[in-house]
């Protein structure tokens, strides 16, 4: 049985990836949270500020995992919400000691990225493409980045797109707002000028279940779907799946958000993600795969 160590458990991606090692039969998992323990039967659930590096150490030395997913992180939904030292020591500083302590114990160190990181294009290349994080959020994952290939021997950096599916947990996503906003018939505004290469998050699951196995050396991967859609068009699509009315869904302009700057254009190419031999699904297909989580 291989020992696992999953950080941000109770966030989006980890209740997901907890589901998928669990079927494989193979994994011990241990999950890390902090103020919202989830609900996830067949996982050792602790809880840790991974921010006290001295909870950290001794989470590592009980565990001593093989394999550690730093998934983890202060979001762009709670960074308006947090002071800028603590965004960057949580993102940063934080993912540096579980680097070191992944060395420490020859853990292979899985973290997830953003591709938030680039500057906007197409056909974004993870080792040639240039790099122009906007926000505190993009500027500190990228500092994490850093962090991981200073201090971690091996690893594999994920930049994560726009992620979509139900939530099986406390964390809210834009899909999880879309369709409830949707589904009681309200009218939505959405993005129709901002594009990214979205995964589904079952997609994602499978994906980091699979490369451990294919781990040869460390490197950094487009951690993305095929199809380059607005959210307007992932809407659009909702409403075609789960028979809601596509005259809710109005066109908006991301020149709107002011909140932060957003980046109209991140096409991230897949072809390495497709050289490991990994796939994904289409946007149609998916949204029938996520149709056993609708609420209610």
């Amino acid at each position: 049985m291989k020992k696992i160590l999953i950080t941000g458990i109770s966030g989006y991606i980890a209740p997901y990836l907890s589901k998928a090692l669990l079927l494989t039969g193979e994994a011990s998992l241990t999950g890390v949270y902090n103020s919202n323990k989830p609900n996830i039967s067949g996982i050792d659930l602790v809880k840790c500020d991974l921010a006290n590096n001295d909870e950290l150490e001794q989470i590592f030395n009980e565990v001593k995992p093989e394999i550690v997913y730093h998934l983890a992180s202060v979001t762009p939904t709670r960074i308006t919400t947090q002071k800028e030292d603590f965004i960057n020591y949580f993102n940063a500083e934080v993912t540096g000691n579980i680097a070191k302590l992944c060395s420490n114990i020859n853990a292979l160190m899985i973290y997830t990225s953003t591709d938030l990181v680039y500057k906007a294009g197409n056909d974004l290349r993870e080792h040639t493409s240039p790099l122009d994080p906007l926000t505190i959020y993009a500027q500190t994952k990228l500092e994490g980045e850093k962090k991981v290939k200073e201090f971690a021997k091996s690893h594999l950096i994920l930049r994560t797109s726009l992620v979509y599916g139900f939530t099986l947990s406390s964390y809210t996503s834009f899909f999880d707002v879309a369709y409830k906003s949707l589904s009681e018939g309200k009218e939505l505004r959405t993005f129709k000028d901002q594009f990214r290469n979205a995964l589904y998050v079952e997609d994602a699951a499978d994906i980091l279940v699979k490369l451990p196995a294919l781990y040869k050396q460390n490197d950094v991967i487009n951690f993305c779907g095929n199809e380059y859609l607005s959210r307007y068009e992932m809407c659009i699509g909702m409403c075609e799946a789960f028979g809601l009315d596509k005259k809710l869904v109005i066109p908006a302009s991301c020149d709107e958000f002011t909140v932060y700057p957003t980046v109209k254009e991140l096409g991230l190419s897949s072809k390495k993600l497709h050289e490991y031999g990994l796939k994904t699904g289409s946007y149609t297909d998916n949204l029938e795969r996520a149709k056993k989580y609708l609420p209610g």
